[in-house]
């Protein structure tokens, strides 16, 4: 199953982070919670959607999609 996730930055100073995923059926998936940097937001995707437990790294900041 393909699943796209975009990551949008929130907050008045753009510096929060939230993630959302549309699989094939559209369906789509919000994280519930704000993340202090794009590195932890694409940490949570990960966990989320495929169960995996990134490793801590700092320069984990590209795009993420399964």
């Amino acid at each position: 199953m393909a699943v796209k996730v975009q990551f949008k930055p929130v907050g008045r100073s753009g510096h929060e982070w939230i993630w959302k995923a549309r699989d094939e059926s559209n369906t789509i998936s919000i994280s519930g919670q704000r993340f202090d940097s794009l590195s932890d937001a694409v940490r949570d995707a990960r966990i989320q959607i495929d169960g995996l437990d990134a490793p801590d790294t700092d320069d984990d900041d590209g795009p993420f999609a399964a």
